[in-house]
Protein backbone atom coordinates (compact mmCIF):
# COMPACT_ATOMS: atom_id res chain seq x y z
CA UNK A 1 0.00 0.00 0.00
CA UNK A 2 1.43 3.41 -0.96
CA UNK A 3 1.81 6.37 1.37
CA UNK A 4 -1.00 8.01 -0.58
CA UNK A 5 -3.43 5.17 0.05
CA UNK A 6 -2.90 5.26 3.79
CA UNK A 7 -2.66 8.99 3.69
CA UNK A 8 -5.39 10.58 5.46
CA UNK A 9 -7.85 9.44 7.98
CA UNK A 10 -5.71 10.50 10.91
CA UNK A 11 -2.06 10.40 11.88
CA UNK A 12 -2.46 10.01 15.61
CA UNK A 13 -5.63 9.77 17.68
CA UNK A 14 -6.37 13.20 19.10
CA UNK A 15 -6.41 12.16 22.77
CA UNK A 16 -3.04 10.44 22.36
CA UNK A 17 -1.70 13.48 20.53
CA UNK A 18 -2.69 15.84 23.35
CA UNK A 19 -1.19 13.48 25.93
CA UNK A 20 2.00 13.29 23.91
CA UNK A 21 2.23 17.05 23.57
CA UNK A 22 1.49 17.56 27.24
CA UNK A 23 4.38 15.27 28.08
CA UNK A 24 6.69 17.16 25.77
CA UNK A 25 5.60 20.49 27.19
CA UNK A 26 6.12 19.34 30.76
CA UNK A 27 9.66 18.36 29.92
CA UNK A 28 10.47 21.61 28.15
CA UNK A 29 12.14 23.98 30.57
CA UNK A 30 15.17 25.13 28.66
CA UNK A 31 15.61 28.83 29.24
CA UNK A 32 17.17 31.42 27.01
CA UNK A 33 19.21 34.47 27.84
CA UNK A 34 18.18 37.77 26.30
CA UNK A 35 21.06 37.53 23.87
CA UNK A 36 19.57 34.32 22.50
CA UNK A 37 22.13 31.97 24.10
CA UNK A 38 20.94 28.93 26.02
CA UNK A 39 22.40 28.43 29.44
CA UNK A 40 21.86 28.44 33.18
CA UNK A 41 20.61 31.90 34.01
CA UNK A 42 18.18 33.67 36.31
CA UNK A 43 15.75 33.74 33.40
CA UNK A 44 16.00 29.97 33.02
CA UNK A 45 15.38 29.47 36.71
CA UNK A 46 12.26 31.61 36.51
CA UNK A 47 10.53 29.85 33.65
CA UNK A 48 7.42 27.74 34.24
CA UNK A 49 7.39 23.98 33.77
CA UNK A 50 6.33 24.45 30.17
CA UNK A 51 9.25 26.76 29.44
CA UNK A 52 7.19 29.97 29.37
CA UNK A 53 7.45 32.90 29.75
CA UNK A 54 10.43 32.98 27.44
CA UNK A 55 12.09 35.98 29.09
CA UNK A 56 11.51 38.40 31.92
CA UNK A 57 13.14 41.19 29.93
CA UNK A 58 11.10 43.04 27.29
CA UNK A 59 11.63 41.74 23.75
CA UNK A 60 9.68 42.86 20.70
CA UNK A 61 9.51 40.71 17.59
CA UNK A 62 8.26 41.99 14.26
CA UNK A 63 5.91 39.61 12.44
CA UNK A 64 4.90 40.09 8.80
CA UNK A 65 1.50 38.49 8.25
CA UNK A 66 -1.46 39.09 5.95
CA UNK A 67 -4.60 39.98 7.92
CA UNK A 68 -7.90 38.34 7.02
CA UNK A 69 -10.73 40.58 5.74
CA UNK A 70 -13.05 39.19 8.43
CA UNK A 71 -10.74 40.73 11.02
CA UNK A 72 -10.23 44.14 9.40
CA UNK A 73 -13.92 44.97 9.65
CA UNK A 74 -13.40 45.40 13.40
CA UNK A 75 -9.68 45.57 14.22
CA UNK A 76 -6.71 47.24 12.54
CA UNK A 77 -4.09 44.69 13.54
CA UNK A 78 -3.75 41.23 15.02
CA UNK A 79 -2.19 43.07 17.97
CA UNK A 80 -5.84 43.65 18.92
CA UNK A 81 -6.70 39.96 18.59
CA UNK A 82 -7.51 38.74 22.12
CA UNK A 83 -5.69 35.43 21.73
CA UNK A 84 -2.50 37.17 20.59
CA UNK A 85 -2.82 39.61 23.49
CA UNK A 86 -3.03 36.65 25.86
CA UNK A 87 -0.07 35.05 24.09
CA UNK A 88 2.03 38.13 24.90
CA UNK A 89 1.25 37.68 28.60
CA UNK A 90 2.12 34.00 28.56
CA UNK A 91 5.36 34.20 26.56
CA UNK A 92 6.67 37.59 27.65
CA UNK A 93 7.23 38.49 23.99
CA UNK A 94 5.64 41.59 22.50
CA UNK A 95 4.67 41.29 18.87
CA UNK A 96 4.61 44.15 16.38
CA UNK A 97 2.53 42.97 13.42
CA UNK A 98 3.25 44.24 9.92
CA UNK A 99 0.20 43.72 7.71
CA UNK A 100 0.41 44.21 3.93
CA UNK A 101 -2.48 45.97 2.23
CA UNK A 102 -5.16 43.50 1.21
CA UNK A 103 -4.82 42.46 -2.39
CA UNK A 104 -1.19 43.61 -2.43
CA UNK A 105 0.36 40.84 -0.34
CA UNK A 106 2.75 39.58 -3.03
CA UNK A 107 3.89 43.07 -4.02
CA UNK A 108 4.46 43.97 -0.38
CA UNK A 109 6.38 40.75 0.20
CA UNK A 110 8.61 41.33 -2.83
CA UNK A 111 9.39 44.89 -1.76
CA UNK A 112 10.21 43.74 1.78
CA UNK A 113 12.65 41.08 0.54
CA UNK A 114 14.22 43.47 -1.97
CA UNK A 115 14.76 46.12 0.71
CA UNK A 116 16.79 43.75 2.88
CA UNK A 117 14.82 44.93 5.91
CA UNK A 118 13.27 41.59 6.86
CA UNK A 119 11.24 41.31 10.09
CA UNK A 120 11.97 38.61 12.67
CA UNK A 121 9.14 36.32 11.54
CA UNK A 122 7.28 35.99 8.23
CA UNK A 123 3.98 34.11 7.98
CA UNK A 124 3.28 33.12 4.37
CA UNK A 125 6.88 32.65 3.24
CA UNK A 126 5.68 30.52 0.31
CA UNK A 127 5.56 33.86 -1.53
CA UNK A 128 9.36 33.77 -1.75
CA UNK A 129 10.41 32.97 -5.31
CA UNK A 130 11.46 29.33 -5.15
CA UNK A 131 9.79 28.80 -1.77
CA UNK A 132 10.93 28.93 1.83
CA UNK A 133 13.75 26.46 1.24
CA UNK A 134 15.21 28.71 -1.47
CA UNK A 135 15.05 31.57 1.01
CA UNK A 136 17.16 29.50 3.43
CA UNK A 137 19.69 28.70 0.69
CA UNK A 138 19.83 32.39 -0.22
CA UNK A 139 20.62 33.28 3.39
CA UNK A 140 17.44 35.35 3.83
CA UNK A 141 15.72 32.90 6.19
CA UNK A 142 17.34 31.02 9.05
CA UNK A 143 17.83 27.27 8.76
CA UNK A 144 15.69 25.99 11.64
CA UNK A 145 17.26 22.53 11.70
CA UNK A 146 19.88 23.17 14.42
CA UNK A 147 17.33 24.86 16.71
CA UNK A 148 14.07 22.91 16.67
CA UNK A 149 14.79 19.97 18.95
CA UNK A 150 15.93 22.25 21.78
CA UNK A 151 13.91 25.43 21.25
CA UNK A 152 10.75 24.07 19.62
CA UNK A 153 10.38 20.61 21.18
CA UNK A 154 6.59 20.48 20.80
CA UNK A 155 6.76 21.23 17.07
CA UNK A 156 9.75 18.96 16.58
CA UNK A 157 8.07 16.01 18.30
CA UNK A 158 4.86 16.58 16.33
CA UNK A 159 6.51 16.60 12.90
CA UNK A 160 9.01 13.80 13.47
CA UNK A 161 6.66 11.25 15.07
CA UNK A 162 5.27 10.20 11.68
CA UNK A 163 7.46 9.69 8.62
CA UNK A 164 4.86 11.03 6.18
CA UNK A 165 4.49 14.27 8.15
CA UNK A 166 8.25 14.61 8.32
CA UNK A 167 8.45 14.31 4.53
CA UNK A 168 5.98 17.16 4.17
CA UNK A 169 7.84 19.63 6.40
CA UNK A 170 11.44 18.91 5.41
CA UNK A 171 13.46 19.77 2.33
CA UNK A 172 15.22 17.26 0.11
CA UNK A 173 18.24 17.30 2.43
CA UNK A 174 16.08 16.51 5.47
CA UNK A 175 16.34 20.04 6.89
CA UNK A 176 13.56 22.17 8.38
CA UNK A 177 13.12 25.49 6.56
CA UNK A 178 9.82 26.59 8.12
CA UNK A 179 7.02 26.05 10.63
CA UNK A 180 3.74 24.77 9.16
CA UNK A 181 0.15 24.62 10.29
CA UNK A 182 -0.06 20.96 11.30
CA UNK A 183 -3.43 19.22 11.17
CA UNK A 184 -3.05 15.59 12.31
CA UNK A 185 -6.71 14.69 11.90
CA UNK A 186 -8.49 15.19 8.59
CA UNK A 187 -11.87 16.86 8.37
CA UNK A 188 -14.55 15.46 6.11
CA UNK A 189 -14.38 17.14 2.67
CA UNK A 190 -15.79 20.66 2.67
CA UNK A 191 -16.84 20.64 -1.00
CA UNK A 192 -19.41 18.32 -2.54
CA UNK A 193 -22.23 18.17 -5.07
CA UNK A 194 -25.16 20.24 -3.78
CA UNK A 195 -28.84 19.50 -4.50
CA UNK A 196 -32.21 20.72 -3.28
CA UNK A 197 -33.98 18.27 -0.95
CA UNK A 198 -37.41 19.34 -2.20
CA UNK A 199 -36.45 18.55 -5.79
CA UNK A 200 -35.16 15.09 -4.89
CA UNK A 201 -38.46 14.35 -3.20
CA UNK A 202 -40.44 15.67 -6.16
CA UNK A 203 -38.70 13.26 -8.55
CA UNK A 204 -38.81 10.48 -5.93
CA UNK A 205 -35.05 10.04 -5.71
CA UNK A 206 -32.40 9.92 -3.02
CA UNK A 207 -29.04 11.62 -3.45
CA UNK A 208 -27.44 10.27 -6.67
CA UNK A 209 -24.48 7.96 -6.25
CA UNK A 210 -23.51 6.70 -9.71
CA UNK A 211 -23.21 8.40 -13.10
CA UNK A 212 -26.36 6.52 -14.11
CA UNK A 213 -28.18 7.95 -11.08
CA UNK A 214 -27.24 11.48 -12.16
CA UNK A 215 -28.56 10.93 -15.65
CA UNK A 216 -31.87 9.67 -14.25
CA UNK A 217 -32.02 12.72 -11.97
CA UNK A 218 -31.22 15.14 -14.81
CA UNK A 219 -33.81 13.58 -17.10
CA UNK A 220 -36.52 13.77 -14.40
CA UNK A 221 -35.70 17.39 -13.53
CA UNK A 222 -35.62 18.53 -17.14
CA UNK A 223 -38.96 16.87 -17.86
CA UNK A 224 -40.68 18.12 -14.70
CA UNK A 225 -39.18 21.59 -14.36
CA UNK A 226 -37.94 22.45 -17.82
CA UNK A 227 -34.51 23.66 -16.60
CA UNK A 228 -30.97 22.54 -17.33
CA UNK A 229 -30.18 20.84 -13.99
CA UNK A 230 -26.38 21.17 -13.76
CA UNK A 231 -24.72 24.57 -13.35
CA UNK A 232 -21.17 23.59 -14.31
CA UNK A 233 -18.48 26.17 -13.61
CA UNK A 234 -17.06 28.05 -16.58
CA UNK A 235 -13.80 26.10 -16.81
CA UNK A 236 -15.68 22.92 -17.67
CA UNK A 237 -13.42 21.04 -15.25
CA UNK A 238 -14.96 19.26 -12.28
CA UNK A 239 -12.81 16.66 -10.52
CA UNK A 240 -15.86 15.09 -8.87
CA UNK A 241 -17.00 13.88 -12.30
CA UNK A 242 -13.49 13.23 -13.62
CA UNK A 243 -12.53 11.07 -10.66
CA UNK A 244 -14.89 8.18 -11.50
CA UNK A 245 -12.88 7.67 -14.72
CA UNK A 246 -9.56 7.63 -12.86
CA UNK A 247 -8.21 11.12 -13.56
CA UNK A 248 -8.17 14.60 -12.07
CA UNK A 249 -7.49 17.86 -13.85
CA UNK A 250 -3.86 18.39 -12.86
CA UNK A 251 -0.79 16.28 -12.04
CA UNK A 252 -1.80 13.14 -10.18
CA UNK A 253 -0.70 9.59 -9.35
CA UNK A 254 -2.03 7.09 -11.89
CA UNK A 255 -0.65 4.26 -9.76
CA UNK A 256 1.32 4.05 -6.54
CA UNK A 257 4.44 5.66 -7.99
CA UNK A 258 3.75 7.13 -11.43
CA UNK A 259 2.96 10.82 -12.00
CA UNK A 260 0.71 11.78 -14.93
CA UNK A 261 -1.10 14.87 -16.20
CA UNK A 262 -4.84 14.29 -16.09
CA UNK A 263 -5.88 16.26 -19.14
CA UNK A 264 -3.82 14.13 -21.54
CA UNK A 265 -4.88 10.73 -20.18
CA UNK A 266 -7.21 8.49 -22.26
CA UNK A 267 -9.67 8.52 -19.33
CA UNK A 268 -9.99 12.29 -19.68
CA UNK A 269 -11.61 11.66 -23.05
CA UNK A 270 -14.31 9.67 -21.21
CA UNK A 271 -14.97 12.67 -18.98
CA UNK A 272 -15.18 15.03 -21.95
CA UNK A 273 -17.49 12.60 -23.73
CA UNK A 274 -19.81 12.57 -20.71
CA UNK A 275 -19.83 16.37 -20.40
CA UNK A 276 -20.47 16.76 -24.12
CA UNK A 277 -23.35 14.28 -23.89
CA UNK A 278 -24.88 16.11 -20.91
CA UNK A 279 -24.48 19.46 -22.65
CA UNK A 280 -26.04 18.15 -25.89
CA UNK A 281 -28.99 16.67 -23.99
CA UNK A 282 -29.61 19.95 -22.18
CA UNK A 283 -28.50 18.72 -18.76
CA UNK A 284 -25.80 21.41 -18.45
CA UNK A 285 -26.65 25.11 -18.53
CA UNK A 286 -26.16 26.27 -22.11
CA UNK A 287 -24.25 29.38 -20.93
CA UNK A 288 -21.99 27.51 -18.49
CA UNK A 289 -18.76 28.65 -20.18
CA UNK A 290 -19.31 32.18 -18.92
CA UNK A 291 -20.51 31.32 -15.41
CA UNK A 292 -18.68 32.53 -12.31
CA UNK A 293 -19.42 31.25 -8.82
CA UNK A 294 -21.86 34.06 -7.84
CA UNK A 295 -23.86 33.42 -11.02
CA UNK A 296 -23.98 29.68 -10.33
CA UNK A 297 -25.30 30.34 -6.81
CA UNK A 298 -27.92 32.75 -8.17
CA UNK A 299 -29.14 30.16 -10.67
CA UNK A 300 -29.45 27.50 -8.00
CA UNK A 301 -31.06 29.72 -5.37
CA UNK A 302 -33.66 30.92 -7.88
CA UNK A 303 -34.53 27.39 -9.03
CA UNK A 304 -33.07 27.89 -12.52
CA UNK A 305 -30.56 25.10 -11.79
CA UNK A 306 -30.83 22.06 -9.55
CA UNK A 307 -27.22 21.02 -8.97
CA UNK A 308 -23.79 22.58 -8.53
CA UNK A 309 -20.54 21.85 -6.65
CA UNK A 310 -19.46 24.06 -3.74
CA UNK A 311 -18.82 24.30 0.01
CA UNK A 312 -21.23 22.08 1.95
CA UNK A 313 -21.77 24.15 5.09
CA UNK A 314 -21.90 27.50 3.30
CA UNK A 315 -24.50 26.11 0.90
CA UNK A 316 -26.58 24.59 3.70
CA UNK A 317 -26.57 27.82 5.70
CA UNK A 318 -27.45 29.90 2.65
CA UNK A 319 -30.35 27.60 1.91
CA UNK A 320 -31.55 27.86 5.49
CA UNK A 321 -31.64 31.65 5.17
CA UNK A 322 -33.74 31.23 2.03
CA UNK A 323 -36.11 28.78 3.71
CA UNK A 324 -34.85 25.81 1.67
CA UNK A 325 -32.95 22.63 2.52
CA UNK A 326 -29.79 22.09 0.51
CA UNK A 327 -28.20 18.64 0.78
CA UNK A 328 -24.93 17.12 -0.39
CA UNK A 329 -24.24 13.95 -2.36
CA UNK A 330 -21.46 11.36 -1.97
CA UNK A 331 -18.61 11.30 -4.45
CA UNK A 332 -19.92 9.96 -7.78
CA UNK A 333 -18.69 6.67 -9.18
CA UNK A 334 -19.43 4.55 -12.24
CA UNK A 335 -20.52 1.47 -10.27
CA UNK A 336 -22.02 1.57 -6.75
CA UNK A 337 -19.14 -0.37 -5.14
CA UNK A 338 -16.26 1.33 -6.99
CA UNK A 339 -13.30 2.53 -4.94
CA UNK A 340 -13.12 6.33 -5.04
CA UNK A 341 -9.50 7.50 -5.13
CA UNK A 342 -10.01 11.15 -5.93
CA UNK A 343 -11.05 12.73 -2.61
CA UNK A 344 -9.07 16.01 -2.39
CA UNK A 345 -5.97 15.56 -0.29
CA UNK A 346 -5.84 17.51 2.95
CA UNK A 347 -2.17 17.81 3.82
CA UNK A 348 -1.15 17.29 7.43
CA UNK A 349 1.32 20.13 6.90
CA UNK A 350 -1.16 22.53 5.37
CA UNK A 351 0.20 24.88 2.70
CA UNK A 352 -0.26 28.63 2.92
CA UNK A 353 0.98 29.26 6.45
CA UNK A 354 4.69 28.48 5.95
CA UNK A 355 6.46 30.56 8.58
CA UNK A 356 10.14 31.42 8.67
CA UNK A 357 12.53 33.28 10.93
CA UNK A 358 14.81 35.88 9.36
CA UNK A 359 18.49 34.99 9.26
CA UNK A 360 19.18 38.61 10.24
CA UNK A 361 17.02 38.48 13.39
CA UNK A 362 18.79 39.24 16.66
CA UNK A 363 16.35 36.96 18.46
CA UNK A 364 16.26 33.76 16.41
CA UNK A 365 15.97 31.46 19.43
CA UNK A 366 13.29 33.56 21.09
CA UNK A 367 11.34 33.70 17.83
CA UNK A 368 11.50 29.92 17.51
CA UNK A 369 10.35 29.43 21.11
CA UNK A 370 7.50 31.90 20.56
CA UNK A 371 6.37 29.96 17.47
CA UNK A 372 6.65 26.66 19.32
CA UNK A 373 4.01 27.69 21.86
CA UNK A 374 1.21 27.21 19.31
CA UNK A 375 2.10 23.50 19.13
CA UNK A 376 2.07 22.90 22.89
CA UNK A 377 -1.13 21.74 24.58
CA UNK A 378 -1.74 25.15 26.18
CA UNK A 379 -0.88 27.05 23.03
CA UNK A 380 -2.99 24.89 20.75
CA UNK A 381 -5.99 25.40 23.01
CA UNK A 382 -5.45 29.16 22.98
CA UNK A 383 -5.09 29.36 19.20
CA UNK A 384 -7.96 26.98 18.40
CA UNK A 385 -10.47 27.93 21.10
CA UNK A 386 -9.40 31.29 22.55
CA UNK A 387 -9.21 32.12 26.25
CA UNK A 388 -10.67 29.66 28.72
CA UNK A 389 -13.41 31.21 30.80
CA UNK A 390 -14.07 33.80 28.13
CA UNK A 391 -14.58 32.15 24.73
CA UNK A 392 -14.93 28.60 26.07
CA UNK A 393 -15.32 26.51 29.22
CA UNK A 394 -14.36 22.89 29.81
CA UNK A 395 -17.49 20.78 30.19
CA UNK A 396 -17.06 17.06 30.92
CA UNK A 397 -13.49 17.31 29.74
CA UNK A 398 -14.34 18.97 26.43
CA UNK A 399 -14.17 22.64 25.40
CA UNK A 400 -17.56 24.26 24.92
CA UNK A 401 -17.87 27.69 23.33
CA UNK A 402 -19.57 30.52 25.18
CA UNK A 403 -21.95 33.15 23.84
CA UNK A 404 -19.02 35.58 23.85
CA UNK A 405 -17.84 33.94 20.63
CA UNK A 406 -21.05 32.32 19.36
CA UNK A 407 -23.31 35.36 19.76
CA UNK A 408 -21.01 38.31 20.24
CA UNK A 409 -23.03 41.58 20.10
CA UNK A 410 -20.30 43.37 18.11
CA UNK A 411 -19.48 40.93 15.34
CA UNK A 412 -20.47 37.60 13.82
CA UNK A 413 -18.88 34.22 14.41
CA UNK A 414 -16.93 34.39 11.12
CA UNK A 415 -15.28 37.57 12.38
CA UNK A 416 -14.77 36.13 15.85
CA UNK A 417 -12.56 33.41 14.36
CA UNK A 418 -9.98 36.11 13.62
CA UNK A 419 -10.53 38.37 16.64
CA UNK A 420 -11.06 36.07 19.62
CA UNK A 421 -8.99 33.07 18.50
CA UNK A 422 -6.31 32.44 15.85
CA UNK A 423 -7.88 30.77 12.83
CA UNK A 424 -5.05 30.70 10.28
CA UNK A 425 -1.50 30.55 11.63
CA UNK A 426 1.45 28.22 12.16
CA UNK A 427 -0.06 26.05 14.90
CA UNK A 428 -1.36 22.63 15.84
CA UNK A 429 -4.69 22.82 14.01
CA UNK A 430 -7.69 20.97 15.41
CA UNK A 431 -10.43 19.88 13.02
CA UNK A 432 -13.25 22.18 11.97
CA UNK A 433 -15.69 19.65 13.42
CA UNK A 434 -13.97 19.97 16.80
CA UNK A 435 -13.07 23.65 16.94
CA UNK A 436 -14.84 25.83 14.37
CA UNK A 437 -17.42 27.94 16.25
CA UNK A 438 -19.54 28.18 13.09
CA UNK A 439 -20.19 24.44 13.33
CA UNK A 440 -20.58 24.57 17.10
CA UNK A 441 -23.24 27.23 16.60
CA UNK A 442 -25.17 25.06 14.14
CA UNK A 443 -25.26 21.32 14.90
CA UNK A 444 -27.16 20.89 11.63
CA UNK A 445 -24.17 22.34 9.75
CA UNK A 446 -21.82 19.95 11.50
CA UNK A 447 -24.10 17.02 10.67
CA UNK A 448 -24.24 17.84 6.97
CA UNK A 449 -20.45 18.23 6.89
CA UNK A 450 -20.13 14.77 8.48
CA UNK A 451 -22.60 13.12 6.12
CA UNK A 452 -20.89 10.60 3.81
CA UNK A 453 -17.68 10.88 5.88
CA UNK A 454 -17.77 7.20 6.85
CA UNK A 455 -17.58 5.85 3.28
CA UNK A 456 -14.96 3.05 3.46
CA UNK A 457 -14.43 3.13 -0.32
CA UNK A 458 -13.01 6.65 -0.44
CA UNK A 459 -9.39 7.83 -0.17
CA UNK A 460 -6.98 10.38 -1.67
CA UNK A 461 -4.50 8.06 -3.34
CA UNK A 462 -4.64 9.85 -6.71
CA UNK A 463 -3.50 13.16 -5.25
CA UNK A 464 0.11 14.23 -4.94
CA UNK A 465 1.43 15.74 -1.73
CA UNK A 466 2.91 19.23 -1.87
CA UNK A 467 6.25 18.76 -3.62
CA UNK A 468 9.43 20.79 -3.49
CA UNK A 469 10.84 21.47 -6.92
CA UNK A 470 14.19 23.18 -7.19
CA UNK A 471 14.01 26.80 -8.34
CA UNK A 472 15.26 25.73 -11.78
CA UNK A 473 12.68 22.94 -12.00
CA UNK A 474 9.93 25.26 -10.80
CA UNK A 475 10.80 27.93 -13.36
CA UNK A 476 10.96 25.42 -16.22
CA UNK A 477 7.69 23.73 -15.28
CA UNK A 478 5.87 27.03 -14.79
CA UNK A 479 6.94 28.21 -18.24
CA UNK A 480 5.66 24.99 -19.83
CA UNK A 481 2.39 24.97 -17.89
CA UNK A 482 1.53 28.56 -18.81
CA UNK A 483 1.23 27.50 -22.45
CA UNK A 484 -0.25 24.08 -21.66
CA UNK A 485 -2.99 25.48 -19.43
CA UNK A 486 -3.94 28.17 -21.95
CA UNK A 487 -4.32 25.60 -24.71
CA UNK A 488 -6.06 22.99 -22.56
CA UNK A 489 -8.55 25.49 -21.16
CA UNK A 490 -9.54 26.49 -24.68
CA UNK A 491 -9.85 22.92 -25.97
CA UNK A 492 -11.79 21.59 -22.97
CA UNK A 493 -14.58 24.06 -23.66
CA UNK A 494 -14.53 23.32 -27.39
CA UNK A 495 -14.87 19.58 -26.75
CA UNK A 496 -17.73 20.00 -24.27
CA UNK A 497 -19.59 22.49 -26.45
CA UNK A 498 -19.11 20.30 -29.50
CA UNK A 499 -17.21 22.99 -31.41
CA UNK A 500 -14.36 20.48 -31.72
CA UNK A 501 -15.30 16.79 -32.24
CA UNK A 502 -13.91 14.30 -29.74
CA UNK A 503 -12.42 12.41 -32.67
CA UNK A 504 -9.74 15.12 -32.52
CA UNK A 505 -8.74 14.17 -28.94
CA UNK A 506 -5.54 12.43 -30.05
CA UNK A 507 -4.55 15.51 -32.05
CA UNK A 508 -5.16 17.60 -28.93
CA UNK A 509 -2.90 15.32 -26.87
CA UNK A 510 -0.19 15.54 -29.52
CA UNK A 511 -0.28 19.32 -29.36
CA UNK A 512 -0.04 19.31 -25.55
CA UNK A 513 3.02 17.06 -25.88
CA UNK A 514 4.56 19.51 -28.35
CA UNK A 515 4.09 22.21 -25.72
CA UNK A 516 6.28 20.20 -23.34
CA UNK A 517 3.91 18.36 -21.01
CA UNK A 518 6.14 15.26 -20.89
CA UNK A 519 8.98 17.39 -19.52
CA UNK A 520 6.65 18.96 -16.96
CA UNK A 521 5.56 15.47 -15.87
CA UNK A 522 9.17 14.29 -15.58
CA UNK A 523 10.07 17.29 -13.41
CA UNK A 524 7.11 16.52 -11.15
CA UNK A 525 8.02 12.82 -11.09
CA UNK A 526 11.58 13.65 -10.03
CA UNK A 527 10.29 15.82 -7.18
CA UNK A 528 7.92 13.05 -6.07
CA UNK A 529 10.71 10.45 -6.19
CA UNK A 530 12.84 12.67 -3.96
CA UNK A 531 9.88 13.13 -1.62
CA UNK A 532 9.58 9.37 -1.16
CA UNK A 533 13.26 8.95 -0.31
CA UNK A 534 13.30 11.60 2.41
Amino acid sequence: MSVNQIRWTKIVPFALLVTMLGGVAAGCSSGTNNDGNAGGSETEAAVSETGYPITDEPITLQVWAPIHPNATQYIKSYSENEAYMELEKRTGIKIEFIHPAQGQEQESFNLMIASGEVPDIIIGANRYVGGANKGVRDGVFADLTPYLEQYAPDYYKLVTTDEEVKRQVTNDEGGFPAFYMIKPEQDPPFRRIILREETLKSVQMEEPRTIEDYEKFFKAVKESKGVAPYALLGSGLEDQFMGPFGVVSNFFLKDESTVAFGQTEPAFREYLTLMNKWYTEGYINKDFAGLKTPQVLALFDSGKAEMYVDAIVGSFNRGKQLGQTYVSAPYPRVNPDDKVRYMPLEQVAQPGQETVVAASSKHIKEAIRWLNYAYSEEGAMLFNYGIEGKTYNMVDGKPQYTDYILNNPKFGTDNANFILKVHFAPKLQYTDIASNPNLAKSPESAAIRMKWADDPNVDSSMFLPTLQLTSEESDERAKIMTEVNTYCNEMVLKFILGVEPLSKFDDYVSQVKKLGIDKAVSLTQAAYDRYLTK
